[in-house]
């Protein structure tokens, strides 16, 4: 009878997974122009994975601007904006937006939240944390979901110039009541006009 030779063979480990990694949320973020009155805003949903530079770009995309002009972020009382290639090594209490997500940073939106846009006097944009998203099913791409009121023209400097604008169009005895459609570019601009799904459209490629 044949002698049968028990081989001693190691034991397979079952993968397994990490139970306590926690999903990434989503994010429900209000950006609001600073000083506008009446307020012009828009709600948007970004994925917890995108950085800021991403989030700059839906901000973009759902206000209505151009990206033709300087931004950085403030979160927490960091500031994070593109980095500019130097051979100059110098200390800088700026830090790179490409490399930062926002669920690194959750913390930080809580406390202060601010995107800076336009030269000069600019345009101050609050952000305000309203929800965290626990997703059931991971989102993919931002989307937008509501806002008030259009976008300003960037021909105009800042809110506050914007605002006296805005009251001098108002006024029908005024000699400067046209010059806010004259700066927008079209005769038909209304200050009061939000396009949803327009914004929608915009934001829509971005991934």
């Amino acid at each position: 009878m044949a002698q049968v030779i028990k081989g001693v063979f190691p034991e397979t480990k079952k993968t397994e997974t990490k139970k306590d990694e926690k999903a990434v949320p989503s994010y429900v973020l209000r950006v609001s122009i600073a000083f506008s009155d009446p307020l012009i805003w828009r709600r948007i949903q970004v994925p917890g994975e995108s950085t800021l530079a991403q989030l700059h770009d839906v901000i973009q995309q759902s206000m209505g601007w151009s990206d033709s002009h300087v931004h950085q972020f403030l979160v927490g009382k960091i500031s994070y904006e593109p980095t500019m290639k130097s051979t100059v090594i110098r200390e800088s209490k700026r830090f790179d937006e490409h490399k930062y997500k926002l669920f690194m940073l959750e913390e930080g939106m809580q406390f202060m939240f601010t995107y800076l846009y336009g030269a000069g006097e600019g345009w101050e944009h609050e952000i305000t944390l309203e929800e965290v998203v626990l997703p059931a099913r991971e989102l993919k791409h931002p989307l937008i979901i509501a806002g008030e009121r259009a976008c300003p023209p960037e021909t105009v400097g800042d809110i506050h110039e914007y605002q006296a604008l805005l009251a001098a169009s108002e006024n029908p005895d005024s000699t400067t009541g046209n010059r806010l459609q004259d700066l927008a570019g079209h005769p038909d601009f209304d200050p009061a006009l939000f396009d949803l799904e327009a914004s929608q459209k915009r934001v829509s490629v971005l991934r």
